[in-house]
C-alpha cells in the first residue's frame, strides 16, 4: 500500500507539472490529434484524468476494482499512461489499460478475474468464432474509426481452442495493418474475446505514425524470387531439433539434412533494387515473427546407518557402479585440465562435479570451479577459473578464466594476430576436430580491439560434415588482445548420426517448395538501429501471411516438407480437427469442442463415433488436454501408456489397443480429475442400476460418483458395466469430467 501511495503521489506531481501545458479538448479513442513538438518529443495532450475517461468510456471497469494506481512513461516516440485497477486486498482480478498520452489511443487493455475464469471452465462456448469476430470488428471501429479500414484479419483456421479445468476459452484474433493495401509487418491489433459472454479479455494496438514509400517502380515478384534463390538466405545444413526428453543410454541425437532460412533480415529482398536487404551492425528488422548445506549432519547419519555391506544392489545400480569405476578419478581429471591449460596457483578449488553429458546420457563430464579466496585483487591476477573435461578420455571440453582489470589500454595483438593465437590453441587441444570446422561468418564480424574490459575478441567455428555446414556443432574461443592470452574456450560436439547427402533435393527445388509454402509478398518493414526505430522499407519477404500453420524456416532436404521446432512435418503437429461425421450423434457439440482442442485426431477429420474407444486413444486425449499438444503429439502408444501410469490414471494391467468398458471409463476419468480418493471410500455408496450386482466391488464408488456427477450417463436403468463404450460415449464423458464442478 505504501508503494501504491508513492506511485500515486508521483503521478499527481507529473500531472501537476504537465497541467499548465495541456489545453486540448478530451480526445476519445479513434480521434487522432496533432501535437506540438518540444525538443523532438511531442508534448502530452492527454492528462491522467483524460486517460481514465477514455478508458472508462470504451470499456467497463468492474466497480469492485476500487484500488487504482497509474504510471507515466516515455520510450523513443512513445508516451503513455498506464492505468491499473484491482480489487481490495484478498480479492482476485484486475483491469489494466495503456493510453497514448499524445493522441488518446488506447494501446492495450487486459482484464482478468480468477473467480470468473474458474466458474466457466469446461462449459460449451456461448459465443462462437464468427460472433467473436463480429464483436472484435465492432470494437476496432469504435476505437480506431477510419483506421479500422486499414486492418485485415489474419486467417487462423487451424488455431487450437483448448479445453481445461482452469478457465474459459478465449478466441484470439489478429489483424494486420495495411498501407497502400500492402502489409506493414509488426503493425496491427490483437484481440482476445471470451467465449463465455463475448467480453474483451485483452486488446493490443501497435500503430506507428510513419511515412511509407510509394509502391512505384518495384520489381516483379519473379525477380525477387530469383534474387532469393541465389542469395545466401537459404542453405543446406545439418540440424538437430531440440530434445524435450532425456536420451536413453546409448541413444544418439538424430541430425537432419535441411534447407534453412537464416540471417537477421528474414529473407527480405529490396523491392526497388532487387538485392538482398543488408543490415548494418546493430540493425534489426521488425516483423511479426519475432547458502545452506554442508557436512553438519554427516556424523548423525553415519551413527544411524547400516554399513555392513549386506544390501544387494539391483542390476541397474551394479551397472552404474561398474561404469563409474572406469572413469577418471578427480585428481586424474584435474591433471588433464592442467595438461591443457595452466591452473592459476593463487586460486582454490571450490567445487568438483561429475555429471552426465546432456547430449548423451552414457557420457560423463568432470566440471571444476576455482576461485580467489585469499582476497588478493591486484591488477592482472586471476580471480576465477572453471573447466570441463571428459571423464573418460580427459579431453578438454571448455574453460573460462577471469582476471582483475589492470587498466591497460595498449593492444598487443590486432584482429588477425588474435585469430592466429586462437587457432594455434584450438589445433593443440582439438587438432582432429579443428580440421572439421570453418570460421562462422554470421558470428564473426570484424571486431575492433580496444581497452579492457571491452577488448575480448571472440571467434566462432562451426562443424562441416560431408561438405555441409553443421551450425549446431562447433567451438568458440575468446582471446584478450591486451594480455595476449586465451581466456575462454567451449566445445559443442555431439556424436550424432549424420544422414548421407545422397538423394537430397537441389537448392533450387528446395527454394521452390519453401516459397510455395511461404510465398514472397510485398510488405513494409521497419528497421531499428541500436534500438531506435527508423524509416520504412518496401521489401519482398516470405512473411507469414496467415496463422493457419506455425511459422517454419526449415525444410526437410529429402522429403521437401516444412518442419516444426521438433523436426516433425508441420501438418502432423498440433492442430484442431473439424469432424465431418457427427450428424445426429448424441453429444456432437461436446465432441466438436474436443476436436477444436486438437484431441481425438486418430482418424483426421473423421471421428468414427460408433467405433469402440481404445484405451490408448482415450489416454492420449487425456494427456494432451492436461499437458498440452506442443511437444506431445508424436508420443507413441507405449509412451502414452507409461505416462498415464506415472500420473496414476492407470493402475490395472492394460494393453493399448484394448477397448474401454464403462467400469474402466469411470475409473480413468475420476482418477484424472482427482476424485479417486473419494471413490475408494468403503461401504458408503449405493447405485440403483438393475444390474448393479455385476459391478466389481472396487468399482462401485467410481460408478456411483461418475453417475451422480453426470460424467457417466446411460439410457434406462441398465449400466452394463463390462460393455465396451463407443468413441462418442467416452469422448462426451471426458468432456463432462472437465466440467464436473459446474
Amino acid at each position: 500500500m505504501q508503494k501504491n501511495r508513492r506511485s500515486i503521489l508521483a503521478m499527481i506531481v507529473v500531472a501537476v507539472m504537465l497541467g499548465p501545458i495541456i489545453s486540448a479538448p478530451v480526445a476519445m479513442a479513434g480521434e487522432v490529434s496533432s501535437s506540438p513538438v518540444v525538443q523532438g518529443l511531442a508534448m502530452p495532450e492527454i492528462t491522467l484524468e483524460k486517460a481514465i475517461q477514455i478508458t472508462k468510456t470504451n470499456f467497463v471497469v468492474p466497480k469492485e476494482y476500487t484500488d487504482f494506481n497509474s504510471t507515466y512513461h516515455t520510450y523513443d516516440d512513445r508516451q503513455a499512461w498506464s492505468l491499473h485497477w484491482n480489487g481490495p486486498s484478498g480479492s482476485t482480478g484486475d483491469f489494466t489499460a495503456e493510453v497514448n498520452a499524445i493522441n488518446g489511443d488506447i494501446l492495450s487493455i487486459s482484464y482478468w478475474n480468477n473467480n470468473e475464469q474458474s466458474s466457466n471452465s469446461g462449459v460449451l462456448p456461448a459465443i462462437n468464432k464468427d460472433q467473436a469476430q463480429e464483436i472484435s470488428d465492432k470494437l476496432l471501429t469504435r476505437l480506431l474509426g477510419d483506421r479500422a479500414g486499414q486492418l485485415r484479419l489474419i486467417p487462423s483456421d487451424l488455431a487450437v481452442v483448448p479445453i481445461n479445468n482452469y478457465g474459459s476459452t478465449n478466441y484470439s484474433l489478429q489483424y494486420q495493418r495495411l498501407i497502400n493495401n500492402i502489409p506493414f509487418l509488426s503493425n496491427g491489433v490483437n484481440v482476445q474475446v471470451s467465449s463465455t459472454d463475448g467480453h474483451i479479455i485483452s486488446y493490443n494496438l501497435n500503430w506507428s505514425e510513419v511515412k511509407a514509400p510509394e509502391a512505384k517502380g518495384v520489381i516483379e515478384a519473379s525477380q525477387a524470387q530469383q534474387a532469393f534463390s541465389t542469395s545466401s538466405y537459404f542453405n543446406l545444413r545439418y540440424w538437430i531439433p531440440p530434445s524435450f526428453r532425456p536420451l536413453a543410454a546409448g541413444q544418439k541425437q538424430e541430425a537432419k539434412l535441411v534447407y534453412q532460412l537464416t540471417g537477421q533480415s528474414g529473407g527480405a529482398i529490396d523491392a526497388f533494387t532487387g538485392e538482398p536487404l543488408k543490415l548494418a551492425e546493430g540493425e534489426w528488422l521488425a516483423t511479426d515473427s519475432s547458502g545452506g548445506g554442508g557436512m553438519g549432519g554427516a556424523k548423525m547419519e553415519r551413527a544411524g546407518s547400516n554399513s555392513n555391506g549386506s544390501q544387494v544392489l539391483t542390476p541397474q545400480e551394479q551397472q552404474e557402479v561398474e561404469s563409474t569405476a572406469k572413469l577418471l578419478k578427480q585428481d586424474e581429471a584435474i591433471a588433464a585440465v592442467q595438461s591443457w591449460v595452466g591452473i592459476p596457483a593463487n586460486l582454490t578449488l571450490r567445487s568438483a562435479n561429475l555429471s552426465t553429458d546432456w547430449r548423451s546420457s552414457d557420457k560423463r563430464l568432470w566440471n571444476f570451479d576455482w576461485a580467489n579466496t585469499g582476497g588478493e585483487i591486484s591488477g592482472g591476477k586471476p580471480q576465477y577459473f572453471n573447466a570441463s573435461v571428459s571423464a573418460t578420455t580427459g579431453e578438454l571440453l571448455g574453460f573460462n578464466i577471469s582476471y582483475q582489470q589492470t587498466g591497460k589500454t595498449e593492444v598487443t595483438l590486432d584482429r588477425d594476430a588474435t585469430q592466429k593465437l586462437a587457432e594455434e590453441f584450438l589445433k593443440k587441444v582439438q587438432g582432429e576436430k579443428f580440421s572439421q570446422v570453418a570460421l562462422d561468418p554470421e558470428r564473426n564480424l570484424n571486431g575492433k580491439t580496444g581497452p579492457e574490459p571491452w577488448n575480448i575478441q571472440n571467434f566462432s567455428y562451426h562443424r562441416v560434415a560431408n561438405g555441409v555446414d553443421f551450425p549446431d556443432n562447433g567451438m568458440n574461443i575468446n582471446v584478450d588482445p591486451v594480455a595476449g592470452i586465451v581466456t575462454g574456450y567451449d566445445l559443442n560436439w555431439s556424436e550424432s548420426n549424420l544422414p548421407s547427402v545422397s538423394g537430397i533435393l537441389t537448392k533450387d527445388k528446395g527454394v521452390e517448395l519453401f516459397l510455395k509454402a511461404r510465398p514472397l509478398n510485398l510488405a513494409y518493414v521497419r528497421i531499428y538501429s541500436n534500438g531506435v526505430p527508423g524509416d520504412l522499407r518496401l521489401v519482398y519477404i516470405p512473411a507469414d501471411q496467415d496463422r493457419s500453420m506455425p511459422l517454419s524456416n526449415t525444410l526437410d532436404a529429402k522429403s521437401g516438407e516444412l518442419l516444426d521446432y521438433e523436426g516433425q512435418p508441420l501438418g502432423k503437429g498440433a492442430k484442431p480437427y473439424v469432424f465431418s461425421d457427427l450428424t445426429e450423434v448424441k453429444g456432437a457439440q461436446e465432441i466438436a469442442a474436443l476436436g477444436q482442442a486438437g484431441l481425438f485426431g486418430d482418424y483426421g477429420n473423421s471421428f468414427r463415433p460408433e467405433e469402440q474407444m481404445s484405451i490408448s486413444s482415450l489416454l492420449r486425449a487425456m494427456y494432451l488436454n492436461r499437458f498440452g499438444l506442443e511437444g506431445n503429439t508424436s508420443l507413441t502408444e507405449s509412451e502414452v501408456m507409461t505416462k498415464a501410469k506415472e500420473q496414476g490414471w492407470v493402475k490395472e494391467e492394460l494393453k493399448a489397443g484394448e477397448p474401454v468398458n464403462r467400469e474402466l471409463l469411470a475409473k480413468l476419468l475420476l482418477r484424472y480429475i482427482q476424485l479417486n480418493k473419494l471413490a475408494e471410500l468403503k461401504d458408503i455408496y449405493h447405485v440403483t442400476f438393475q444390474d448393479s450386482a455385476e459391478i466389481t466391488p472396487d468399482a462401485l464408488g467410481y460408478i456411483a460418483l461418475a453417475s451422480s456427477t453426470g460424467i457417466l450417463k446411460v439410457d434406462g436403468l441398465t449400466l452394463a458395466p463390462r460393455e465396451a463404450v463407443s468413441r462418442a460415449e467416452a469422448a462426451v464423458a471426458l468432456y463432462r469430467a472437465l466440467s464436473w464442478r459446474n
